[in-house]
């Protein structure tokens, strides 16, 4: 395999049938994905057509159960796809990753209830069903278990009041449901515990609020969401009542990984782009990679690839292997994000003034770089959880 191509050789991590598969997205994305990249994410265009056919790749149900219409596939063929589909668009591989994960923590969670997952899980494996991750708070941040989303019990029902934030893939064609998190405790709660509800986004009193102008991912769909009374029966809860937030968080721990890989693909997306701007452009009489400046800077984005894709694939294949990776997960997510953004920087600065310029896969890359360090948890949170997996008291 061309060693641009593919980044950085894991050969230790990866079978065959992952190689196949890694080509397989990687011609896709050559085919249907990297034309029109640019004006989609200038544009801020989501577009169904694109996703349709990623649906049909069969991305969405990667992880679920075969017998809902799943894959049952391991994390590293996650992780392949998100890597190949953000060397050229990662608003698609963002719009990939919150479906699959989506669909993964629903068959979790509602693991009892076969009727429910199969009447949402096979449409929501081909794409057709949206079902969105519903966490972030306008006032949680970081601190994501501040919730002030509530559900009471009224009769046989549920009451949901309140508001979620930068919610992927929640106002699309497709989108039919969010896994909401609500406190469900007493009102006079400091810290009360949270539950997780089905919610179908058409229910009365949920509103959907305006896209974001975002910086990056522009062409993937984010909005806020609200509840005003919104009324669901006693079975939308999904999980243990009050164990929602904790089974989702000891769940998804591994979902840092495939943000790992996106940010492993955006850095070869940089690293590619970087060749053909180098290698193709003259300066003082010689070629712009002839210049030992430029060389190494090329040189420093390749070092960034290997980097990342090395702890990446650890993470994910010691996951696969049933290995604890809460270290794993959080080392490979603080590598690949905080190299994907040097590469980034390093891209653009190599080409001057068409690094500043929207038309370019490179500022395409520096902007949708900037969110790898703050989603699924920012390098901070990463931080923490390596010290106190070191034992420090922090």
């Amino acid at each position: 395999m061309d060693p641009v191509a593919s980044g950085y050789d894991v050969p230790w991590a990866l079978r065959e049938e992952h190689l196949t598969w890694q080509q397989t997205v990687r011609d896709f994305c050559t085919r249907v994905v990297a034309d029109g990249a640019a004006e989609r994410s200038i544009e801020g265009r989501f577009d169904a057509e694109i996703v349709r056919a990623a649906g049909e790749l069969g991305v969405f149900g990667l992880l679920a159960p075969e017998v809902h219409g799943g894959a049952a596939a391991d994390l590293r063929t996650l992780c392949l796809a998100a890597e190949e589909m953000a060397t050229v668009d990662s608003s698609l591989a963002v719009t990939v990753h919150v479906q699959a994960i989506s669909v993964s923590l629903l068959a979790h969670l509602a693991s009892d209830r076969s009727d429910l997952l199969q009447q949402v899980l096979p449409s929501a494996c081909t794409g057709e069903t949206f079902i969105s991750f519903g966490l972030t708070e306008p006032s949680g941040g970081s601190d994501a278990g501040n919730i002030g989303t509530r559900a009471r019990r009224s009769g046989d029902d549920w009451i949901i009041n309140g508001a979620k934030q930068f919610i992927t893939n929640s106002g699309t064609p497709f989108s039919r449901y969010v896994i909401l998190f609500a406190a469900t405790g007493a009102a006079g709660d400091v810290r009360p515990p949270v539950s997780a509800f089905l919610v179908p986004l058409d229910a009365p009193g949920v509103t959907i609020g305006p896209s974001y102008a975002k910086l990056g991912w522009r062409a993937s769909d984010t909005h806020p969401l609200y509840f005003d009374e919104v009324r669901v029966p006693a079975d939308a809860l999904v999980g243990t009542e009050g164990r929602g937030y904790r089974e989702a968080l000891q769940f998804l721990t591994w979902a840092r990984i495939p943000i790992a890989a996106m940010s492993v693909g955006l850095a070869r997306g940089c690293l590619t782009d970087s060749l053909r701007f180098v290698s193709h452009r003259e300066s003082f009489g010689r070629p712009l990679g002839g210049h030992q400046g430029v060389a190494f800077q090329t040189a420093d984005i390749a070092a960034q690839v290997a980097t990342a894709r090395v702890m990446t694939y650890d993470a994910a294949w010691k996951y696969d292997q049933q290995l604890p990776i809460e270290r794993e997960a959080a080392i490979a997510k603080l590598v690949a994000s905080e190299a994907a953004t040097k590469a980034a920087y390093n891209a653009t600065q190599l080409q001057g003034g068409y690094g500043f310029i929207q038309e370019t896969a490179a500022t395409r890359h520096y902007q949708d770089a900037r969110i790898l360090t703050i989603g699924e948890g920012t390098s901070e949170v990463q931080r923490l959880l390596i010290a106190r997996g070191l034992g420090l008291p922090v």
